[in-house]
């Protein structure tokens, strides 16, 4: 799709051009495992410098909307099958990156393979639940997170 930049509008360059392809993904031009032009083409396209479509590429990257893999290109990653992760009463989750062991041990076979690890740009939640009891770490794209529900009025605030 043929997006003009609009330099007076306020939205920093690479953020137009990462919506302009994050729209062109949603309209289905790029489906889920194709790859998207090179950084070359994507700045011919967009009249934008290969610096631009870095950093708009990094962002769709942050976003889990694409995968890169050096010297390849940039992929459309599929939206991956959520497990619901309960988040018991008292225990905290933390979104941050993982360490490159990490992503490593949360990789899929096929990952690994492909990637070395789980994609760039893909966060973990560091579950922790209280004292004396095991931190866990998991894949923010592969979990949905339920809360348990918050203690009542009459809830004396220990848990079961």
């Amino acid at each position: 799709m043929y997006v003009v930049i609009d330099y007076s509008s306020g939205v920093p360059v690479y953020r137009q051009v990462a919506n302009a392809i994050r729209d062109d993904i949603t309209a289905g031009l790029y489906q889920p495992g194709a790859w998207l032009p090179s950084e070359a083409q994507l700045s011919q396209m967009y009249e934008v410098g290969r610096d631009t479509v870095r950093e708009a590429l990094a962002y769709l990257r942050a976003e889990g909307r694409i995968t890169t893999i050096r010297k390849r290109g940039s992929m459309v990653t599929s939206e991956p099958e959520r497990k619901s992760f309960t988040v018991r009463r008292g225990a905290r989750a933390i979104a941050r990156m993982p360490t490159p062991d990490e992503r490593r041990d949360l990789a899929t076979s096929s990952e690994l393979r492909e990637f070395g690890g789980m994609p760039e740009g893909v966060p973990v939640f560091e579950i922790i639940p209280g004292p004396r009891k095991h931190r866990r770490i998991l894949r923010s794209d592969h979990v949905e997170l339920v809360f348990d529900e918050p203690a009542s009025a009459g809830d004396s605030g220990q848990q079961v």
